[in-house]
């Protein structure tokens, strides 16, 4: 009879500890997200779940053929800038973009500037790309993208605002504007940083990955593990 109850407390216990783990437990969409596209096609030939919105279910072919933020935002630089190289992490939450600072930011000016000065350039590049940008970007979506902002200098940019501050200035300054442009575009502030690094000179290097708002528990930012895995 002993052995019985004994064995009943084990149960009860052990029933316990799996409760409160699963109380307690969370998940993250970009893991779940390949698992459920799975169920979804093993039982069911006609849909797939939408990785942009969990839960829903959408057509599997306008799923591949919309693709995610990341791909459109990724389309969008190389169909407008020229020398532009690209490259996702293996989740498909961070991407990095690298190209000509000359060539961004006269995408980007030119994109909130008329006149004879941008005559040259198509009729494209002149109004779509920063619009469609901020549009890719904004807050309001599913998932909404940080964009940070670094371009390559020479020196090591402490060691030259120190020793040449105009130098530094005039470097921080221009990557200050495009910030600003892309601000005035209709981007909120906390969606995007600049700055300086050492690096290859005139190279500017974008980053987009998810945005998080700040979260004193931790929940909310992102995860060490995403930027690891994007090396």
């Amino acid at each position: 009879m002993a052995n019985q109850f004994l064995g009943l407390s084990l149960f009860i216990m052990l029933l316990s500890f799996f409760i409160i783990l699963n109380a307690i437990s969370t998940f993250e969409t970009t893991k779940t997200q390949p698992v459920l596209n799975s169920l979804s096609v093993a039982f069911s030939k006609d849909h797939a779940l939408d990785p942009t919105a969990p839960g829903k279910t959408t057509l599997k072919s306008d799923a591949l053929k919309d693709g995610s933020t990341l791909d459109k935002i990724e389309g969008l630089f190389k169909a407008q800038i020229t020398g532009v190289e690209t490259k996702q992490n293996r989740l498909g939450t961070i991407m990095y973009v690298r190209m000509p600072f000359k060539a961004f930011s006269s995408s980007v000016i030119s994109s909130l500037t008329t006149g004879q000065n941008n005559a040259s350039l198509s009729s494209s590049q002149k109004r779509d790309f920063l619009p469609l940008l901020v549009s890719l970007l904004e807050t309001g979506r599913s998932v909404t993208y940080k964009m940070d902002m670094i371009l390559g200098i020479e020196e090591e940019p402490a060691q030259l605002a120190l020793q040449e501050p105009g130098v530094f200035k005039e470097f921080n300054r221009s990557i200050s504007k495009i910030s600003e442009k892309i601000e005035q575009a209709g981007l909120p502030k906390k969606q995007i940083s600049s700055g300086l690094k050492k690096g290859q000179p005139e190279i500017v290097d974008l980053i987009f990955r998810r945005y998080e708002p700040f979260s004193p528990t931790g929940t909310g930012n992102v995860r060490a593990e995403e930027t690891e895995n994007a090396q």
